[in-house]
């Protein structure tokens, strides 16, 4: 019987493939490269927070640096008497000269991605803020979840300010925003991703929660500030930024800020003061839940914006005479409630088409939503229709829990 030949050497397989092995290892190397573009963190200044102001070159930018010396010290306390944070600040033409300019004064690489507040200076904001928006949306290292604040006054001032509670400033003006938005009705976050949508979109545009001082920008840069029990400089945050396009064009106060985050459906709990029924007194009552829906109406060649909210709400404070056992009180109740955010609702609205003539609430984007054809009519003349654009509003409050008692002891209180 014949032996089977051989097909020849038993390498020559593997001989042949060879060039695409090799390259299937280095195709996989390359992809693997593990942490080739590393940075340690002794060689990175960690930025928590950026001012803008108008400078004489064209931007000053302040950048709030961590020190991780002085947060890491487990006594609570300083270990060099040290600041937790540290300010540097640098004058150039444009957002980028003025960050690489300020490595003349740090001594480490300014690191941007733990980023939590960005301020910029009331007039940096009515000239135009599109410059530095296009910067904090182009760079690579920024997220874009951090607040953007614009500051009464002057940015830098705010981030020198030392704070109480939070070691880190910028970790206060976050929480602050983020509590207050959640408590408090006046208070709108802004993030990058929201101001961005509402510069670029047809038919709506920015509103920026502000910030101010309470008390000398001097005294707050010190130390002193946080070392007793009233400090004499304290961050505030107050009022909305109203902007058309990219320029702010002035404020909305408390009660238009609030009526503005009915409309904007951003209401997530407030409390609402209204009077007794009779005028006997004050109640307070907590909204918990609100939504806001805006409908259109074509009334001839022009919409008709109809805003319809309904809320749920709790008696959290009588200062007068009643009986919440009385079916016919809670419906005067909440017809006053009704009333209450209709008024609110009512200003913000007059603020935005009177004095600002800046659709803030997107009155515009919902026409061209849900009614197209006859946003391709109106669109060219938008922002000179929308100070006369016509509205409806309709409020339904419903009262759930009135506490623990029906009636108030007040009454009890003999003279």
């Amino acid at each position: 019987m014949k032996r089977p030949k051989r097909s020849g050497h038993p390498f020559r397989g593997l001989r042949r493939s060879w060039p695409c092995t090799l390259a299937g290892v280095l195709a996989i190397s390359l992809l693997t490269t593990g942490c080739w573009n590393r940075r340690e963190l002794n060689e990175l200044a960690i930025a928590s927070s950026m001012g803008f102001d108008v400078g004489e070159k064209g931007v000053t930018v302040s950048i709030q640096i961590i020190d991780p010396g002085e947060i890491t010290n487990k006594s609570g306390g300083s270990t060099a008497g040290r600041a937790p944070v540290t300010l540097y600040d640098a004058n150039e033409e444009t957002v980028f000269q003025a960050i690489r300019s300020i490595t003349t004064k740090s001594p480490r690489k300014i690191y941007l991605s733990h980023l939590r507040i960005v301020v910029i200076s009331e007039k940096l904001a009515r000239k135009g803020i599109r410059n530095i928006i296009d910067f904090l949306s182009r760079d690579h290292e920024l997220r874009r979840d951090f607040y953007i604040l614009i500051a009464r006054g002057s940015a830098r001032d705010v981030l020198n300010t030392m704070t109480t509670i939070e070691k880190i400033p910028a970790n206060k003006m976050f929480n602050s925003v983020k509590v207050a938005e959640e408590n408090w009705g006046p208070v709108l976050g802004t993030n990058l991703e929201d101001l961005i949508g509402r510069l670029v979109h047809a038919g709506i545009s920015p509103l920026v929660p502000g910030i101010g001082i309470l008390g000398s920008p001097k005294v707050g840069s010190k130390k002193s500030n946080v070392e007793q029990i009233d400090a004499p400089a304290r961050l505030d945050l107050k009022g909305l930024a109203v902007f058309k396009k990219d320029k702010m064009l002035g404020w909305m106060n408390e009660q238009e800020g609030t009526g503005a985050n009915f409309i904007l459906n951003k209401i997530k709990s407030t409390v609402i003061g209204t009077s007794c029924p009779g005028g006997t007194g004050k109640l307070g009552s907590e909204i918990i839940r609100s939504q806001t829906e805006m409908k259109v109406r074509k009334e001839g060649d022009k919409p008709l914006i109809v805003i319809e909210i309904e809320s749920e709400a709790n008696v959290s404070d009588v200062e007068c005479s009643i009986d919440l056992h009385k079916t016919k009180v809670i419906g005067e109740l909440e017809q006053s409630i009704n009333g209450k955010i209709r008024s609110l609702v009512e200003a913000a609205l007059r603020a935005s088409q009177t004095k600002f003539k800046s659709d803030v609430f997107g009155f515009g984007d919902t026409v061209r939503r849900k009614q197209p054809e006859l946003w391709s009519k109106v669109q060219g003349q938008w922002p000179e229709m929308y100070p006369e654009i016509p509205y409806e509003i309709r409020v339904e409050t419903r009262l759930r829990r009135t506490g623990t008692t029906s009636q108030s002891f007040i009454e009890e209180i003999k003279e």
